[in-house]
């Protein structure tokens, strides 16, 4: 009886290493694939030069002055909305700055 409980442990535990062995050998090859497939895509230091660089479809600077327009013409439409509200709300400032 015992050595048919020690069989079985000692065929676990074979079974236990090929499959782990198996794992670290899968794991290395797909490893190897990612790496490969990485260099033909990912060029970093002195291969740089190698690089075809496209053309960018959006230029940085322009977006950012559009930005700054854009926020100027909505800082202009507050201000004229503040002052239209001012206006609305008090009438008698009005009348004594065009008396004045």
């Amino acid at each position: 009886m015992e050595n048919i409980e020690e069989n079985i442990i000692r065929k676990n535990k074979s079974d236990f290493r090929s499959r782990l062995a198996l794992i670290f050998f899968l794991g290395f090859l797909i490893g190897i694939a990612i790496k490969t497939e990485a260099l033909k895509k990912i060029t970093i230091g002195y291969d740089d030069y190698l690089m075809k660089i496209k053309s960018q479809s959006y230029n940085i600077n322009k977006a950012q002055t559009d930005l700054q327009k854009q926020a100027m013409e909505v800082a202009k439409q507050q201000e004229q909305e503040s002052e239209k509200n001012n206006a609305e709300n008090n009438p008698a400032e009005n009348i004594d700055q065009v008396n004045n």
